[in-house]
């Protein structure tokens, strides 16, 4: 480990020393998640750079590629490797472990690993193969951020990654959610997601509940605040359900937006069929829209079923429609629910203050 790799400084208004590196970070050049991360390392005065080769809009900067599927990610580390040479990079950010950990890994560079969900509890058991990839990424990283108690259970009885390797953070929301004011109708019921439309955020599922609804005399909006590549899919499904005059697609929309319509919305919905902590949930809490998600073990770290949010059978639309129907005949007796997830919220899913945890943790760990 180089030993000049930090140089410390006390930054105003910081509560803690942190040190500088250079500081590439790696991904899905598409996401917001990764946005976030390059303007926190920014606010704390850290040289940093951010990209990634996937295709289409670009929150960060577009790499060029060669090769496609998992081929393109190998075929692509010289060039990061030159990349990240010309930056002069400390430290390698990857996030997601079987692509850009990998990636990270094959530099030579110290790299740390954030695990987004299907990367540790997807990707490593559809083969012996995988499996061991992410086993090796992750040993050989200096430290593994994930944002569940769960994942970080698995981590260490699964893939025998050490305790003091792994770091648990949501990863959090902002500081807007936290200010703004929820303001429900009385009468409209507002049915809300903003999870990717992509095939394991079931929101074919939710469709499929929207029409039973419907079907039930129970008037309803349905937003679906995202964007994705089964946008053309669902916008059809909705056609064919006979639910256009109830469902909006609002495709891509910047924070300021989703605020205003969280904030007015009854339900959140997610049908995921396998996760991690979604940000989506923790602003849904925020906001005082009441979770109806899908029976994932993990969402259990948040949400008590009864208490501050509703389960229904993955991938069973009659049971999702039931659920929110209840709520929605329930929804004025609701309120001490909705006070006990912004409690939680504002308590361990602050973006802010869990960034700032973060760089701590990962300052310790190159003092080792």
């Amino acid at each position: 480990m180089p030993t000049n790799l930090f140089k410390s400084r006390i930054l105003p208004g910081s509560r803690f020393i942190i040190k500088f590196v250079r500081v590439f970070l790696l991904g899905d050049n598409r996401s917001y998640h990764l946005f976030r991360f390059y303007n926190a390392y920014k606010d704390q005065g850290i040289d940093v750079k951010c990209g990634g080769i996937e295709e289409g809009e670009s929150f960060c900067e577009k790499l060029s590629f060669t090769g496609k599927g998992i081929l393109k990610y190998l075929l692509s580390v010289p060039k990061i490797k030159k990349i990240a040479k010309e930056f002069e990079t400390d430290l390698i950010h990857a996030h997601m472990a079987g692509n850009y950990g990998l990636m990270a890994m094959l530099t030579g560079l110290p790299y740390v690993v954030s695990l987004w969900g299907p990367d540790i509890v997807e990707f490593p058991f559809k083969s012996p193969f995988k499996y061991l990839v992410t086993r090796i990424v992750l040993k050989r990283a200096i430290l593994v951020h994930t944002d569940s108690y769960f994942v970080s259970f698995l981590l260490e009885k699964v893939f025998h990654v050490p305790k003091e390797k792994i770091v648990v953070f949501p990863f959090g929301i902002s500081k807007a959610f936290f200010e703004a004011v929820w303001e429900k109708e009385r009468e409209d019921i507002i049915i809300f997601t903003h999870r990717k439309l992509e095939r394991e955020y079931g929101h074919e599922v939710i469709l499929r509940a929207l029409r039973i609804l419907k079907e039930n005399k129970v008037k309803f909006r349905a937003i679906f605040a995202s964007f994705g590549s089964q946008e053309g899919e669902l916008k059809r499904l909705t056609t064919e359900l006979d639910l256009e005059g109830e469902v909006v697609f609002t495709g891509k929309i910047e924070e300021k937006e989703l605020i205003a319509l969280l904030s007015k919305a009854n339900i959140f919905v997610s049908a995921a069929t396998t996760d991690t902590t979604p940000n989506s949930l923790l602003e849904a809490m925020a906001l005082g829209a009441f979770p109806v998600l899908s029976d994932l073990g993990i969402y259990r770290e948040w949400i008590v079923e009864g208490i501050n949010g509703y389960y229904f059978k993955r991938g069973d639309a009659f049971d999702l429609a039931n659920k929110m129907l209840f709520v929605i005949k329930n929804r004025h007796y609701l309120n001490r629910a909705l006070e006990i997830n912004r409690e939680i919220a504002l308590k361990y899913a602050n973006w802010d203050e869990n960034f700032k945890n973060f760089l701590s943790v990962l300052k310790g760990a190159f003092k080792g």
